[in-house]
């Protein structure tokens, strides 16, 4: 199968699809999936998409389905940052942190329950695995329709043929 003609669109597209049917988030693999899908989702929209990313102010997290209180310094030092604070700042150290693999699984009886993203600035976040998975879907959700995200994908979900009434992973 090849891919459409707006490559990067569509590679975001199919890594979305792939988290959702293979991505069980209590199943043995779906945190590895999902720190593997965060190249589809974080690097590609952050190196391709820039200007879509939103730059709501990062209290607005929560909205984008990630706890203010996981991101431990969201602000950077550095005077060149244009939107700090933002979305968008966010999306761009978490991206730093995945692309530089500044990452270490959280674990809790032998599972792992989520990820610290660890970055240039004193940027570290420790983020739940459905929170990070809601995170990542709305964004791709926002990126792929403009829309704002709801709080839960079910947009995404019945485009992929999902019933109405499917749980985000928070739920799950």
């Amino acid at each position: 199968m090849e891919y459409e003609e707006q490559f990067e669109r569509d590679f975001m597209k199919r890594t979305l699809s792939l988290l959702h049917d293979h991505g069980e988030p209590a199943g043995p693999y779906g945190a590895t999936l999902l720190l593997n899908c965060l190249l589809g989702l974080l690097v590609v929209p952050k190196e391709k998409s820039f200007e879509k990313i939103p730059t709501d102010p990062i209290s607005d997290l929560r909205k984008w389905g990630i706890s203010p209180s996981s991101i431990k310094s969201p602000r950077t030092k550095a005077a060149k940052n244009t939107h700090p604070g933002t979305i968008r700042e966010f999306v761009c150290k978490l991206r730093h942190a995945v692309a530089h693999f500044d990452v270490t699984p959280l674990g809790q009886d032998g599972k792992c329950t989520g990820f610290v993203f660890a970055g240039l600035d004193e940027f570290t976040a420790a983020i739940d695995l459905g929170e990070l998975r809601e995170f990542v879907e709305n964004l791709a959700e926002h990126l792929l329709s403009g829309d704002l995200p709801h709080n839960q994908s079910s947009q995404f979900a019945s485009r992929l043929g999902r019933p109405n009434g499917s749980r985000s992973v928070a739920e799950a």
